[in-house]
């Protein structure tokens, strides 16, 4: 059975009356609850009345928590979900601003773009199911670009070899890191300044303060600052 979609009735513009919306709003507030509550039980495996005994209440107790023709107290559906092992996630959604109600470690509710819709339905894939491959290819290319970035500063090429005499006491990885915030910065300019610092190892990344100590050769440095950049654009193309 396909879920009612409330955004799509709302957009109907059934009537102007808040009054109407609201109701319209409870009414599929219930049938999404009671549909999930449902789903949920079945997956566990439980009958009503088996869940009701775990519950410490009759089985028609249940079957009103699972009816959307019914009002439902919030406690009583917590205490539904907590039985089965699950949770309620809340948000309250005004306008642009989206405010997380429920604090549930590793969930995070978004305000979800309608261009990533328009995507899932193309990909013919739930907005949840797209996201989380999207949220993933994200991760994974990350941290293939870091890995990258470490194999080419371990390995024998000229530029790293430079770059390794500069360590000082950061690692390589300590350095994989500082680099890729520069491949964040859209200036060119400030980007070769920024990796100028890294080698330098004195000024952070997000300052691109130019200036370096006297001691320091600095054409020498921005040459290796510019090799390096070369190297580095290289393999953000790859991972784009």
């Amino acid at each position: 059975m396909k879920k009612p979609n409330f955004q799509a009735w709302l957009q109907q513009k059934v009537s102007d009356d808040p009054e109407v919306i609201l109701a319209g709003k409870l009414e599929y507030l219930r049938l999404y609850l009671t549909d999930a509550m449902r789903e949920i039980r079945n997956k566990a495996g439980l009958t009503q009345a088996q869940l009701a005994e775990k519950l410490g209440v009759q089985q028609a107790a249940v079957s009103k928590l699972e009816s959307a023709l019914k009002e439902h107290e919030l406690e009583s559906v917590l205490h539904y979900l907590h039985a089965l092992g699950a949770d309620l996630l809340v948000a309250v959604k005004k306008g642009d601003e989206l405010y997380q109600a429920s604090d549930n470690e590793g969930v995070l509710l978004v305000d979800v773009p309608n261009v990533v819709f328009q995507k899932a339905l193309a990909a013919n894939m739930s907005v949840r199911e797209y996201v989380r491959v999207a949220v993933e290819k994200f991760s994974s290319e990350d941290d293939g670009l870091r890995t990258a970035l470490v194999k080419l500063l371990e390995s024998d090429d000229s530029v790293a070899v430079k770059v390794r005499a500069r360590l000082g006491s950061r690692t390589i990885q300590e350095i994989a890191v500082e680099l890729e915030k520069c491949l964040s910065i859209l200036e060119e300019e400030y980007r070769i300044f920024a990796v100028k610092n890294v080698l330098v190892g004195n000024v952070p990344v997000v300052e691109s303060n130019r200036g370096a100590s006297n001691e320091i050769d600095e054409i020498e440095l921005l040459y290796l600052a510019e090799e390096l950049l070369e190297k580095l654009a290289d393999l953000l193309g790859k991972y784009k």
